[in-house]
This record gives C-alpha cells, structure tokens and sequence, in this order.
C-alpha cells in the first residue's frame, strides 16, 4: 500500500491474512482477461518526473499530489510535475520526507511490498504485481489494466487514491498512470480493428456491435473479442437493421447488402450505389440516403426510387407522414405514403449544406451543417441553436440524443453535449469533450454513433469507437483547494521584502504595500481537483476595483493595471468537474500608496500655501485690472481712431475700384442692383501693332510702358466725366452716362477722345526721345442703351453690357492709328461741334453697314 492516507487503502498483513487465495487467483487470471482501453493517463519523464521508477505517491493537505521516484521527490498539481531539490523549503511534515544524504534528494519512505492492494472509496478492489493491475468492482467484474491497454509499465510498486477520487498507479520503469473512471470504453487498432477510422456503429438483437471501418471492413464486437468479416468493399459507410432484426452494410462503391447468418448478400438496385444512411422507418420500409438520391427498400426486398431527384442525400429522418432528406441545397420533403412523389423543399429552413439530422421525442428536427453549426426546425421554422454556445466546430459530422434527449454533436474538433430545458428549445448548458476528457479521437465520422440498450452513447472516430457510459462518470463532491500561487509586477517575478511585511515560503507577500507606480500586478492561481484538473473552472474579483465576479472561466491568471491608489483584495474560488464550488474564497489584501502630493499633509499643507497664493494673487490681479483697464482704454480710441483711418481708406478704395452710386449700395446691401441706362456713350481704344512690339521687350517693361499711357487716360477720366469700365491687354475702356445720366454724355466721350490723342502724341513723343518707337492709337466712339451693374462674390467689378459695348468695340476694330471713328449715332449728336470726315457705309461683323465717321476736330 501507498500514501499518507490511511483510510482508502488497507493494511498489507490483514490483505494477506483476508484474501490470500482470492488475490492470486485474480492475478494469476490478469493475464486472460479482457484488454480493453479505459481512461489511462501516463505521466513520465517527459513530463518532468525526476525518474520512471515510481515507490510511493501520497497527498498534503493543500491537495498537492506528491510523487516519490528514485530519482527524487515531485509535487504535482495536476497540470505540472515539479521536481523538489534541496534548495526548495522542506516538504510538509506529514509526509514523512527524509533528506538522503548520499543523493542529496528528499525521498519517501519506498513500498516494498510485491503484492499491491487497494480498497477504493466506491468500495471496488484495486490489485497490483509484476503483472500490471486488476480491478475487481462491486458488481464482481473484473478488468486488467497492463501495457497493452494504456499502463506505464506492468511491475507496479505502489496505488493511492486521492481526495477527489482518481486512482494513481506507480510503477517500476513507465512512471505514474493515473486513472478517473470508467465512464470511457474504447476500441481501437489494439483491440482487433483492421482500420482505426470507425465509420459506422450497429447494435443487433442478440447484442452483438457491428463496427463498420472506412478502408478495413466490417467487424463484430461480442463483448469478449472483435472477429473481423469479409466484405467485398472495405469502406463501410452506414449499418442498420431490416424489419426482421437483418443486418443492413451500406458500402461508399458496392451498395448495399443484408446478412444471413454468416453470409453478405446484395441488395438489388443498389449496385455501384454510395449508400451514406440506412433508416428503418416506422412502417417496417426501409429508406436509403445514397449518392443518387433516396430509395426505399420494401418488406418484399424490392429497392425502388423515392422521386426522380438524383441529389446526393447525406441523411434522411421520419416526421409524420413525411420523410425529411437532408442534402447540400438543404432540406426536402418527401410523403412516406408515396415514394413515387417529387420531392419537395422546405422553405422554412435556410438553403445550407445539411449533413445529419435526429428528430427528438417532441417532433424537433435537429440538423447538423457543414459549415453553419447547429439548426432545430419545429415544423413551422427553423431556428439556430445558440450560436454562442461554443461548439467545438460549426462542421458538425454526428448528431445523437442520449436517455435524456441532451443532442450530442460530433464536429471535426471534439463532442459538445448540449443539455436542453423540458421544451427541448433552450439550451442550460454545453459540455466539451476532447482527448484530454477521454476521448481517443476528436474528429468525429459522420453518422458513426450510436445509443445502446443501457444508455451508453458510441462514437466513431478517425482512431477508433469510444464508449461513454454517463453513469460511470466520475463525482467528486470534494470541490477544488485553491491556492494563490504567486504573484508578478509588471509580468516579472520580483522580490517583494522591500514593500511587505514578511514573505511566505510560497513566495506570496504579507502586508503589501505597494508605491503608487508599482500598479501593474498579475495574480497566479490553481484548484487543485487532481481527478480532472483541466476541466477546473474558476471566478474572481478584485475587490475596490470590480463591479461583480468575472465570468466563470478556465483560465488560472488575471492581471490588473493602472491600479488606483486604496486598499484592494483579490479573491478567488474554484469549481471542480462535478460542479462543486470551494468556499470561502482565497482572499489577498494589499494596498497601493498614494503619490505624495496625495498625502493629507502634503495636501493640508498645499491647501494653506495655495490660500496665502491666492490671496496675494488676488491683489496684484487688481492691481493689474486697474493698469489694464487704462491701458484698455488708451488702446481702445487708438484702435477706434485707427478703424476709422482705415474705414475711410477701405471706402476710398472702394470708390477707386467702384462708381460711388454702386459702392454705396453695395456697402449697405450687400449687393448691387444691375440697371439699364438708355443714354450713354462707350469709348474702345487699342494701340496699333502693339503684339508685335510687345515681343521686343520684356514683360516688366511692357507693363510699364502700359502704365505710362493708362494714367494719363485715368486722369483725363476725371476731367471729362467719364467712368472708367476696364483694361484688357492694351485696349482701354470708358463710357459716359454711366451710373448716373448725364445729357452730355456724346460730348464728354469726343472730349475725352481728343484729349486722349493729344496724350498719346505727348507720351509718343517723349519716348521718341528715349529712342524708343511710338506706339499709335486709334479710337472707337459708339452711342446707345447699356446694362450695368456688379456680378459675382469675389473681386467686385463694375461692368458694362449690351450691343453699344459690341459696336463701340467694332467702331475701335474699324479705326484706324491716330484716328476716332465714330458711329452714325454719336456723330448725329456732336456734329453741330466738330468737323468730320465721313466715311460712307462700312460693313461690320454681326450687323451690317453701318455710317462711320472720322472726327477731325472741334469747330470755331
């Protein structure tokens, strides 16, 4: 016997003197016994055991597992085996550790008994040799547990249950085998399979399992032994019963067959036919998923197609007086009644690549889908089955309802149980199962489960069938010892004497106070459930800083920043397999310090300094209003005196840029109204050749000389009443009777054009002069109606339109250097005052002859 424990094992001399013959006989029997696979776990060297040879396990009252080898002393907390050397502090007393001071090892005391016997708490007796280990349970059965089905090694040298109930076995050469329960069963390669994919799973009536392989075939499992049968296609896809209780073999090339005693016979039509399901309705006919559509086998034997469809049918189900198919364009319809009627698609379930599907005892259809998870159809709709449940994998492969109608799904990462509310409808929770809960294989095959006549539930997998008896699953009503198991600063592990009290041996502090930048701290924690450590959940809080418990959650750390100066207290509880939960919770109080300038003396002192600041503040704050307001005013009628300077300069401009009349309104309005003045004149002026004297200068200069001639022509503007409408180039344009009417407006335009030509000849001369050639001028005169007004938002500009513009600028074109040409019009009203020479009737662009006429000068 090994362990600290007195209570689950028994004494070796009483075993001896109780069962002498009864023991042997059980060992000397081990050898025959059935080999099957159970929930074996081996942890080795590997997995940092300091040696294979395993002489004593027992536990501590914190629920650390130690582990004694001959190598030295290990501590396990179900996630990591840690070796214990002589630097670590002293094991707890009540192990009876002793330094060997050869080794320089702590050891436990080793067992040197051969035979091994255990008493388990369910009352089921656990045997120990040289041979491996034989369980006998209560109801008298007996299992051997050796190398050939998951033991470390066959010499066993010590067993010790522990407080959550799994049973640890030492050996001699394969280290520590722990074992849980024997919820789990499986058949794989070992056990007589000549494939390890498990496509298909049958019971028939006499109680015998068939196991269909994918590439090995067919096999019958009797309990004792798996004897494989010849198949003409080795790649089994789907087994099932006839009304007469006859094996059904669907096969993914040859069809389908029907067992007669020990003989395969084929079904006709069904040849070269992939069967994918084989259901047995309720009326005793037999219904076919094959890769051409359905068919229906009858009680005569006759296989005939249900409809003309050639979908590739992945399942089928009965509902009613229908017969659902489930293929990759989604569900239909077909009436049972009549296997000759068209198929027919139901509108209510989404279009998605059904894989399986299972009706439940309350009429739902459950449907499995490559892709889109989980969907349950009530007849009326469809609805998806808690999408943040968290299936293993949205690809489901097996669907299966236990005793208690819980759907089981089977995907390509593990097994999801969903337990279900009394209305099937809302899911209460899911459970996982991967190989780390018992399963050999996670990636189930489609179709390959099964319920069987105790409520054990079968899967085939890609490594073989696993067998999940819920009944034999293990309780433990122990919940979880929670340990805090450090504690980190900013992700590192630091040495916290400086800011604690004392520092326990486990490294955690007391009394921690921690300065207001060390606020960045992650808390390590473990249950210890040794039974199923990896299916351990826990719930946490930071109180002072957490609203509520977290979520509950597998994850064993938490981190905490930027921390906020006060008292805090981390508490933490865990929940085992079996849903008990520890109580009271692991409870750590620390504090983080304020800064300084948070202090209450450094705060009462800065309240009193900033009082006395304030008040001084206060008086040269009114000192400097009394200065700033004189200062504000002087400003003020400097700035006042400085805006009416620069108003008279802004409306100066903007008579300089605008007629006065329209600069007013603009300035009042925002806008200036266009208006039509039926009197005025328009004068157009242009210098003769000046494009190709422009090439001769610079541009600088060009607008320079330009300049020259356009203020003279401003000034004499001015003079002579006329208003400046714009330049383009070197072409000059004015009119009079703009903005305001004026009965002269004939004459002033003449004055101005004389006038014009007189400056011209000045300027002319002048630059002849300075050796440069004269640039000539001609003049255009024409008098009549014009529209004028500012358009736009930008640049304001006063400007002219109408056909007096047009003709003024063709009287201009007509001219000729040195010349005013006037049209019919102004000359009728100027020619009682000056002399001009006409020139008859010129044809002009756009209107015709026109009268011009050359002015020559003033008469008298």
């Amino acid at each position: 016997m090994c362990g600290a424990r007195a209570a689950p094992a028994v004494n070796f001399p009483t075993v001896r003197r109780a069962f002498p013959l009864s023991l042997l006989a059980l060992l000397l029997l081990a050898g025959r016994l059935n080999a099957q696979q159970f929930d074996l776990r081996v942890y080795g060297v590997e997995d940092g055991l300091p040696s294979a040879t395993v002489e004593r396990i027992t536990e501590d009252s914190a629920g650390y597992l130690w582990i004694g080898t001959t190598g030295g002393l290990c501590r396990f907390d179900g996630h990591r085996l840690r070796p214990w050397d002589v630097d670590d502090p002293a094991p707890p007393q009540e192990l009876h550790a002793r330094l060997e001071e050869t080794t320089r090892q702590w050891m436990l005391t080793p067992v040197t008994d051969s035979l091994i016997h255990l008493r388990a708490r369910d009352g089921s007796q656990w045997l120990g040799s040289d041979s491996g280990v034989v369980l006998r349970n209560t109801d008298g059965r007996t299992f051997h547990a050796s190398e050939t089905n998951g033991l470390g090694n066959n010499m066993v040298r010590c067993l010790y249950q522990d407080r959550s109930g799994a049973i640890w076995i030492g050996t001699a050469f394969g280290g520590v085998t722990k074992f849980t329960s024997r919820a789990f069963m499986h058949l794989t390669l070992r056990d007589g399979l000549t494939s390890r994919t498990v496509s298909a799973l049958q019971r028939d009536r006499k109680d015998r399992l068939w196991v269909g392989t994918f590439g090995g075939g067919l096999a019958k499992w009797d309990h004792w032994r798996i004897t494989p049968l010849p198949v003409p296609d080795p790649f089994i896809t789907s087994l099932g019963l006839d009304a007469t209780g006859n094996l059904l073999v669907g096969m993914a090339h040859q069809g389908l067959y029907r067992l007669h005693g020990e003989l395969l016979l084929p079904v006709a039509g069904t040849a070269q036919l992939r069967i994918n399901r084989i259901r047995l309705m309720p009326d005793s006919t037999v219904w076919l998923a094959t890769s051409e559509g359905v068919r229906v086998l009858t009680r005569d034997g006759h296989c005939v197609p249900a409809g003309m469809q050639r979908l590739s049918a992945a399942d089928l189900v009965a509902a009613g007086d229908s017969v659902i198919v489930a293929t990759a364009y989604g569900l239909f319809a077909i009436p049972s009644a009549n296997s000759r009627a068209q198929w027919h698609p139901l509108p209510q379930v989404d279009p998605v690549e059904a894989t399986c599907l299972q009706r439940d005892g309350r009429g739902n259809i459950w449907i499995g889908t490559a892709g889109e998870g989980l969907l349950r159809f009530d007849g009326q709709r469809s609805h998806r089955v808690a999408p943040g449940a968290g299936l293993a994998s949205q690809h489901v492969e097996q669907l299966l309802l236990d005793a208690y109608e819980n759907v089981w799904v089977g995907t390509r990462r593990g097994f999801d149980m969903l337990e279900l509310d009394m209305l099937q409808e809302e899911v209460l929770n899911t459970r996982h199962f991967t190989a780390r809960d018992g399963f050999i294989g996670t990636e189930a095959f489609r179709h390959a489960c099964w319920l069987d006549s105790d409520s054990a539930l079968w899967f085939g997998t890609v490594r073989g069938a696993t067998r999940f008896d819920p009944r034999r699953a293990h309780e433990d009503p122990h919940p979880p010892r929670v340990h805090l198991q450090g504690i980190d600063l900013f992700y590192e592990a630091v040495d916290w004497s400086p800011w604690c009290r004392s520092v326990r041996p486990d490294g955690i502090p007391e009394g921690l106070e921690l300065p207001h930048d060390k606020n960045h701290l992650t808390f390590h924690f473990i249950g210890l459930s040794l039974a199923q450590p990896e299916r351990v959940r826990y719930q946490f809080t930071l109180e002072g800083h957490d609203p509520d418990w977290s979520p509950i959650t597998s994850t064993d750390q938490v981190t905490y920043s930027n921390l906020a100066p006060g008292t805090y207290t981390f508490q933490v509880i865990a929940r085992n397999a079996s849903g008990a939960w520890s109580e009271p919770p692991v409870r750590f109080t620390f504090t983080i310090a304020p800064p300084l300038w948070r202090t209450t003396g450094f705060l009462a002192g800065s309240a009193s300094f900033a009082a006395l600041l304030l008040l001084l503040l206060v008086r040269l704050r009114e000192r400097n209003l009394r200065r700033d307001r004189e200062r504000l005013e002087r400003t003020v009628a400097e700035r006042t005196h400085e805006l009416a300077d620069e108003k008279h300069r802004s409306e100066e401009l903007l008579l300089n840029i605008l007629p006065e009349a329209v600069a007013l309104e603009l300035r009042d309005h925002g806008r200036a109204q266009a208006h039509r003045h039926e009197h005025c004149t328009v004068l157009f002026s242009d210098f003769t050749g000046f494009t190709a004297t422009s090439e001769k200068y610079d541009a600088a200069a060009i607008v320079q000389e330009l300049h020259r001639f356009f203020q003279a022509f401003d000034r004499l503007t001015d003079l002579h009443h006329m208003e400046k409408i714009k330049t383009i180039g070197d072409a000059y344009m004015c009119a009079a009777g703009v903005p305001r009417p004026d009965p002269q407006h004939a004459l002033n335009a003449t004055r101005m054009a004389f006038a014009m030509l007189a400056e011209v000849e000045r300027i002319n001369a002048e630059r002849a002069a300075e050796g440069k050639a004269p640039w000539p001028i001609r003049i255009g005169l024409h008098s009549g109606p014009v529209i004028a007004g500012v358009v736009g938002e930008k640049k304001f500009a006063y400007d002219i339109w109408g056909a007096t513009v047009n003709l003024a600028s063709r009287m201009e074109s007509h001219s000729a250097p040195g010349h005013i040409n006037a049209s019919g019009t102004t000359y009728a009203l100027v020619m009682d005052h000056v002399h001009a020479t006409p020139r008859g009737p010129i044809k002009v662009k756009g209107k015709g002859a026109m009268q011009m006429y050359y002015l020559e000068g003033w008469r008298g």
